[in-house]
């Protein structure tokens, strides 16, 4: 195929933003049953399970049927211990392994912030396929590239990502590898953690102001303590400002620069 410039070039849809991922995975899975790839939180686990943050915890209360599976072996161990069934220890990209699985036919199967850690994502999408009938959903969840986030770290010099990350996904790269495996788009989204998506208050910055001057005036033995450190916040409260325009203006252009990218495909078909 001849490339031309207009190949390098995507008009994005209008984004369907939602605020924070475990709500909207937590509500589509209600009444179903569940299928949870990379259900231990490696490293975090053990403090979010004891905050009821952990997705899997979150999962157990609405899924009328819940599996599942990592590669995480004490962490598959530490949930057993904490009563929670169907549990195994498998990588879902060697096929071998699954045998266990092809006995339950899952309504939604949850694939949520893992193939950005893997060497070989396509290989596990292809395995996971042989998961799915016809009915079944899979729900694939990854950081966005073109973060609010991501963007004022780079202007700062920083590159803020998980050491163990080997990928950046954007709409377009993301929706590529899923189609390239086999897989058909269903819906798209994108969520946010930000205060200042445009679902949210436009008086977040003063709001935010305000009750940090009423807590360090509280804290201050007098005004002369107060006043030094209010005039030592100014840089940063000066920074702080700019960023938050920055991001107002960024969503205000599009809900793609959001956190994270959802994904809810289907078993692709000729028909």
């Amino acid at each position: 195929m001849k490339l031309t410039k207009t190949n390098f070039s995507h008009v994005l849809p209008q984004a369907n933003l939602v605020h924070g991922r475990h709500p909207f995975i937590v509500d589509y899975c209600i009444g179903k049953k569940v299928l949870h790839i990379g259900c231990v939180d490696a490293g975090l686990m053990e403090e979010r399970y004891k905050q009821n943050a952990l997705l899997h915890q979150k999962l157990d209360k609405v899924a009328t049927l819940l599996y599942g599976v990592d590669i995480d072996r004490n962490g598959i161990s530490f949930l057993q211990d904490k009563g929670f069934e169907n549990l195994f220890f498998v990588d879902i990209s060697d096929e071998s392994q699954c045998a266990v699985l092809y006995e339950v036919e899952f309504d939604v199967i949850i694939l949520s912030e893992v193939i950005e850690h893997l060497s070989n994502p396509g290989l596990m999408l292809e395995s996971v396929k042989k998961l799915m009938n016809k009915k079944t959903a899979l729900l694939v969840s990854v950081p966005n590239a073109f973060s609010t986030t991501n963007i004022l770290n780079m202007l700062k010099g920083i590159e803020y990502v998980h050491p163990d990350h080997n990928y950046y996904f954007s709409y377009v790269c993301l929706n590529n590898i899923l189609r390239k495996s086999g897989l058909g788009i269903k819906e798209n989204y994108v969520y946010t953690f930000s205060e200042y998506a445009p679902f949210k208050s436009q008086y977040g910055v003063i709001k935010l102001i305000y009750w940090d001057l009423v807590n360090k005036y509280k804290s201050a033995s007098g005004w002369l303590q107060f006043s030094k450190i209010i005039s030592g916040d100014f840089l940063y409260w000066l920074t702080h400002l700019f960023e938050i325009q920055l991001v107002k203006f960024l969503y205000s252009r599009s809900g793609f620069f959001g956190d994270g990218l959802l994904v809810i495909c289907v078993l692709q078909t000729n028909e």
